[in-house]
């Protein structure tokens, strides 16, 4: 299972890569949202996990790209901002993304939204099988 994960904050993007690699997942970095939709161009991914609020191309941007291209990809987006209204963006993201995690949140948490996603689990079947 495939899974691009996007994220300006290194530290962020490096403890889910991690995550994700333990638990059996090949994994490829964007640092935003520009760099993830080439990637989405050229490669085929699972999952993509998203920050939201990220400079140059927002993670609104990536997740409306894997919709509007019809992309066999799921996406988990993920933020600490709110918006306007004091709402979170994480609601507007539910238009475009298959689920949203509130940050901070710590691996066990990021691991259960990954596998809660449409084929996330499989990954885990995989290993079973093994």
């Amino acid at each position: 299972m495939k899974v691009l994960v996007v994220d300006d904050d290194e530290l962020v993007r490096m403890m889910m890569v991690q995550a994700l690699k333990d638990a059996g997942y090949e994994t490829e970095e964007s640092v935003d949202g520009s760099d993830a939709i080439a990637k989405l161009e050229s490669n085929v991914y699972d999952i993509v996990v998203t920050d939201v609020v990220m400079p140059n191309c927002s993670g609104m941007s990536v997740a409306e790209h894997v919709k509007n291209k019809n992309l066999p990809t799921a996406v988990l987006a993920v933020s600490s901002f709110a918006d306007e209204e004091g709402g979170s963006l994480l609601d507007t993201m539910l238009y475009y993304a298959d689920d949203t995690l509130q940050k901070p949140f710590d691996s066990e948490n990021f691991l259960r939204a990954v596998r809660g996603l449409p084929a996330g689990s499989d990954v885990d079947v995989a290993l079973q099988n093994l």
